[in-house]
């Protein structure tokens, strides 16, 4: 993917990929998750919690399970 990100949004988003089955997901600045609502690399649950999407973990590794 060739969507430019902050190195502070990546850094955000790798931690966002680390969070395991069942954990609370680390929290995220306003301004870093609208830069990863809007390139579409993490969603928002229905508790307002930013959480990293399956085009996020593409991003990071360019394979996604």
């Amino acid at each position: 993917m060739s969507k430019s990100l902050s190195p502070e949004a990546v850094e955000a988003l790798r931690r966002l990929d680390e969070v395991g089955v069942g954990q609370a997901p680390p929290l995220v600045s306003t301004s870093i998750a609208a830069e990863l609502l809007g390139a579409g690399l993490a969603g928002e649950n229905g508790s307002g919690v930013i959480e990293i999407t399956c085009d996020g973990r593409k991003y990071l590794s360019g394979d996604c399970d």
